[in-house]
């Protein structure tokens, strides 16, 4: 690697890709595939309804979808704006908006959030490998992704813009062990870059490996000439910003106790927990496994990462009273998956365990505050002692904060149709005790514009733009309160609950 390519492996790792794409996409191809609806996902496989854009002008679906982080900090809002952009809906009329073409920006936002295979299903239906740009980008993503033999064949039958396509043809070649002393010019660390530098075990800088961009978190993760201690810290990292698949995490912390691989003591511990969970036959051994992930893991930045990464044992337990053991830890990881029928199932269940056992009532009424905006059993109204009940439970474990709880479990309430009247619980109406962040004023009164007009992707995207990058923890209830209003008024209501509960659980409810 030459003193020229490691100067640049630092940079921006789309900004290859994406210079290539506002550069070199001619101007003649750029009306075809806003003509039709384009994307895969249909409300029966949970896409969004056909004409979610009804309403929204061209330019403004466009710039909104410009606008979007490739990884917001909400894994809701995130998997929501991948709704948006996948989903097959009809393109806003045209109205004389300058190019690049709608099609073409969310092209070039599924690249920038990792969704290589994703990205390439939509243009393939489009028949967007006709765009050597287009093509381009697709063919990088997948490289990004790991998916090699899905982009050399891409490679292989279509044109690429130049000088992209050189590049790719050349990893192509190898890949397919048709050259083994090629070397690609200096450059961004694009796709082609990857896929030789994983073939010939070259080193990637330090810069690279702390990226926080998703094709080229993804593309370590996927980089098996990497250690598994550095691809296991890219995955946790990307795991957490809903980057990379728990699914995916959860193979490599077992892949690395099967080999043996050296960790860090921590991330070590967590990869046994992980693994004890994969390996766990029957009842007793998966309560066993899932008590010890929710025991050690609990409190730490990690629980939700380590808790959806261990999902797969959950599953594999009926809602049944043999089982009771682990209904807590279960309500906790089914509410993190968004599983409303079997958060509800164990919520039964774990009611009926606790009758008589006040330490076991005590611990639900840390859990039962999310149950009920998670929607278990649709509540409109709450008893108000048990409201007081679960607000003193917060006020002893954390006095100084509880004042801010309170008050965002009171949004929260209200936000998701919970008729809680002022006056009527201990529930503060005010925050106090935290610092606190308001969303951009502009950015939500556009938002609540918005959605009083049912304008559904719009609203979409502007809940997720709304959020930008601010941490979870640190937002105002009452903003919070508007994103979830907002998005439930449109039919999000799914999305609109997860957020709430991701809000709550990064709140310390």
């Amino acid at each position: 690697m030459n003193a020229l390519r490691a100067s640049r492996l630092a940079a921006a790792l789309l900004a290859g890709a994406s210079a290539l794409f506002a550069s070199s996409l001619p101007v003649a191809a750029q009306t075809q595939f806003d003509d039709f609806p384009t994307g895969f996902l249909r409300p029966g496989t949970g896409g969004m309804p056909p004409d979610a854009w009804n309403g929204t002008s061209l330019a403004t679906a466009k710039r909104l979808v410009s606008a979007l982080l490739p990884a917001p900090r909400s894994r809701a809002l995130r998997d929501l704006q991948f709704k948006v952009l996948v989903s097959e809906l009809v393109t806003p009329g045209p109205d004389g908006s300058p190019p690049p073409t709608l099609f073409a920006r969310k092209v070039d936002r599924l690249a920038a959030m990792g969704e290589g295979e994703s990205l390439n299903e939509m243009v393939r239906t489009a028949g967007g490998y006709e765009d050597p740009a287009i093509a381009a980008v697709t063919v990088n993503a997948l490289m990004m992704s790991g998916e090699r033999a899905g982009a050399c064949s891409i490679v292989s039958s279509h044109r690429l813009a130049e000088p992209f396509g050189r590049r790719a043809a050349l990893a192509c070649q190898l890949v397919q062990g048709e050259a083994s002393d090629a070397q690609l010019s200096a450059g961004a660390l694009d796709g082609p870059a990857m896929v030789m530098l994983d073939l010939s075990h070259g080193r990637l800088p330090p810069a690279a490996l702390q990226s926080t961009q998703p094709p080229m978190m993804r593309a370590l993760v996927a980089n098996k000439s990497l250690p598994l201690v550095t691809r296991l810290e890219v995955a946790e990292r990307g795991e957490a910003g809903a980057i990379i698949e728990a699914t995916r995490l959860s193979d490599l912390y077992v892949q690395a106790v099967r080999e043996g691989a050296a960790l860090p003591a921590p991330m070590a511990r967590r990869a046994q927990l992980v693994a004890a969970v994969s390996a766990a036959v029957t009842g007793p051994e998966i309560i066993q496994s899932i008590a010890a992930v929710y025991g050690e893991t609990r409190g730490s930045p990690l629980f939700p990462t380590i808790a959806r990464a261990t999902a797969a044992g959950l599953l594999r337990l009926p809602a049944k009273p043999e089982f009771a053991a682990v209904a807590q830890e279960a309500i906790r990881g089914f509410l993190l998956l968004g599983d409303k029928r079997l958060t509800e199932a164990w919520v039964k269940l774990a009611i009926t365990a606790a009758a008589n056992n006040p330490r076991t009532l005590d611990a639900l009424d840390h859990l039962m505050p999310l149950a009920a905006v998670a929607g278990i059993d649709s509540p409109r109204r709450l008893p108000p002692s048990e409201v007081n009940r679960w607000y003193a439970v917060m006020r002893r474990d954390d006095g100084p904060r509880a004042a801010w709880r309170g008050n965002l479990l009171l949004e929260l309430f209200r936000a998701t149709g919970i008729d809680v009247a002022p006056g009527t619980t201990e529930l503060p109406e005010q925050p106090a005790g935290a610092r606190l962040v308001a969303l951009s004023a502009a950015t939500l009164q556009a938002l609540q514009a918005a959605a009083s007009a049912h304008r559904r992707a719009e609203t979409a995207l502007l809940a997720s733009l709304a959020l930008g990058d601010l941490s979870l923890d640190s937002l105002h209830p009452a903003s919070v309160g508007v994103l979830v209003r907002s998005l439930r008024a449109v039919g999000e209501d799914e999305a609109a609950r997860l957020f709430a509960i991701e809000v709550a659980i990064a709140a310390g409810l």
